[in-house]
């Protein structure tokens, strides 16, 4: 009987957990709906802003300005990742496709310096060597307000205009589909403007009078194109993750309810045997007797 007690606690654990992993994959659901409507919007408004930007660079000399052309060595990467597990292999396909970025940095002999949104992100990289972690960001909201990234967005502006980086990359995870996720690295500075903006026509063609000046209208427009492809990464970011943790919790559900059919199957066997052996005791014992 105590075999047949340990399998029912163990049945009854098996079941609480996958109560829970139900819950999470419900509560995943619901938030990956939200979030997925909100990246639809986020992908129109950062090409709405990368093609305002795509139009003044037609002009002469706005080509020379430090974020389209860049002077530093050293590369700063933004990484997208999340601030809890349980996302199967979410944040291992973010750090793998990080690894591989850092060991092409190194071949060329430059270092590459963090900036992390994301708990999971943060613990990582402060363990990595010849890594410098310039920033991290805990606890964003999966559909943030857009000045959130300020203080990253001041941290870039300083360091091109010093000519600290000479490239700069967004590194996060898209949601294809609900079943399909993807690792992005996304080339943020130097600025390339869409081609279709940059051919429709040349700089001897169109004319643009920018009003107070080139460079006031420049550093806004630049401005808001930081700020799009951050929100919109960040929103991305938060639709694959939600997606990846239900179907994590799916299969989680699923792996618990073959554990308690097994363990059901087993609880049954090992009953019957009792029962089997109880009934083969008596027969014995009333045949001793007679």
């Amino acid at each position: 009987m105590a075999n047949t007690q340990a399998l029912k606690r163990r049945i009854r654990s098996v079941g609480n957990t996958q109560q829970i992993t139900k819950a999470m994959e419900l509560v995943a659901a619901t938030k990956m709906r939200r979030v997925q409507d909100a990246a639809s919007k986020a992908h129109t408004y950062a090409d709405a802003a990368m093609t305002a930007l795509g139009r003044l660079s037609a002009n002469v000399e706005i080509k020379y300005n430090p974020f389209f052309r860049p002077v530093g060595d050293n590369k700063l990467y933004i990484i997208f990742n999340s601030d809890r597990g349980l996302a199967g292999a979410y944040n291992a396909n973010i750090f793998n496709a990080a690894a591989t970025a850092f060991a092409a940095d190194k071949k060329s002999g430059t270092r590459p310096s963090v900036i992390t949104y994301g708990r999971k992100g943060a613990r990582y990289f402060a363990r990595g060597t010849n890594i410098e972690l310039l920033g991290e960001y805990e606890n964003i909201a999966d559909i943030p307000d857009i000045n959130i990234f300020a203080p990253v967005i001041e941290t870039i502006t300083d360091a091109v205009m010093a000519g600290k980086f000479g490239a700069i990359d967004l590194i996060y995870t898209e949601s294809l589909s609900t079943l399909s996720q993807r690792v992005r690295t996304l080339n943020l500075v130097p600025i390339k403007p869409p081609e279709e903006v940059a051919d429709a026509k040349g700089p001897a063609e169109i004319v643009y009078e920018l009003e107070p000046n080139a460079e006031v209208v420049l550093d806004s427009a630049i401005k808001l194109y930081l700020q799009a492809s951050l929100w919109r990464a960040r929103i991305e970011a938060a639709a694959a993750e939600h997606a990846m943790r239900m179907i994590s919790m799916n299969n989680a559900n699923r792996n618990a309810g073959d554990l308690i059919d097994g363990l059901t199957l087993e609880l049954n066997a090992t009953r019957q045997a009792a029962i089997t052996q109880e009934m083969a005791e008596i027969i014995s014992a009333a045949e001793a007797i007679a």
